[in-house]
C-alpha cells in the first residue's frame, strides 16, 4: 500500500528525542497540537503522548492545544490551553502579528502530534513557507518531510522507544 510518509524522505531533517528535547529547553514560546489521531491510537502510545504532554505544560510552560476532537482523550488527563480547529490554528500561526491564546505575542516553536497525515503536511507546508518567525517538529510515526524535524518512520514499538525517550530527557 502506498503512504505519503515514505515519499521523499531525505529532504526532511530527521529528529532524535534529543533533538526535540533541546529544541523545547531553548524556545521562548513552545506550543504542544495534539489533533484527533490521539483517540484511536494504542493506549500505551496515547499514555506516552499525554505524559509527554503534562511534563512541557509543568516543565516549560508549553501551549497545549487540542484539534479535531482530541479534546475527547486529552481532557481526561489534561486540560488544554485552547482548543482550535486546525486550519484555524495554521492560519493565526502564520500571521507573525497573532498574538497567541494568551495576548503574549506568537509562538516560536510548534510541536505537532496526532494529526491526520493529509492535513499536516498540507499545514507544515504552509507553515514551511508562509511562517519563517517559527520552528515545527512532528512527533508522529511517520516522517514529515515539510516539518523542520521530524521522527523518521517507525513501527508502533520504536514510536514508543522514542516518546519514553524524549519523556525521559523533558
Amino acid at each position: 500500500m502506498w503512504n505519503p510518509a515514505y515519499v521523499t524522505p531525505e529532504i526532511a531533517n530527521i529528529a532524535s528525542p534529543k533533538i526535540v528535547a533541546m529544541a523545547v529547553k531553548k524556545a521562548k514560546r513552545p506550543m504542544f497540537v495534539l489533533g484527533s489521531l490521539l483517540n484511536s491510537l494504542p493506549e500505551e502510545i496515547t499514555m506516552e503522548i499525554l505524559e509527554v504532554a503534562k511534563l512541557l505544560k509543568n516543565k516549560y510552560n508549553v501551549t497545549i492545544v487540542s484539534t479535531g476532537g482530541s479534546y475527547l482523550t486529552l481532557s481526561k488527563y489534561l486540560e488544554p490551553d485552547a482548543k482550535i480547529g486546525i486550519i484555524d490554528l495554521i492560519n493565526n500561526l502564520r500571521n507573525p502579528y497573532w498574538e497567541g491564546f494568551d495576548g503574549k505575542g506568537n509562538y516560536d516553536l510548534i510541536l505537532f502530534v496526532g494529526v491526520p497525515y493529509y492535513i499536516a503536511t498540507q499545514g507544515l507546508s504552509t507553515l514551511k513557507h508562509f511562517a519563517p518567525h517559527l520552528r515545527t517538529i512532528t512527533l508522529c510515526k511517520f516522517m514529515h518531510p515539510n516539518a523542520d524535524y521530524s521522527f523518521p518512520n517507525l513501527s508502533n514499538e520504536d514510536w514508543l522507544s522514542y516518546l519514553r525517550n524524549l519523556k525521559s530527557l523533558i
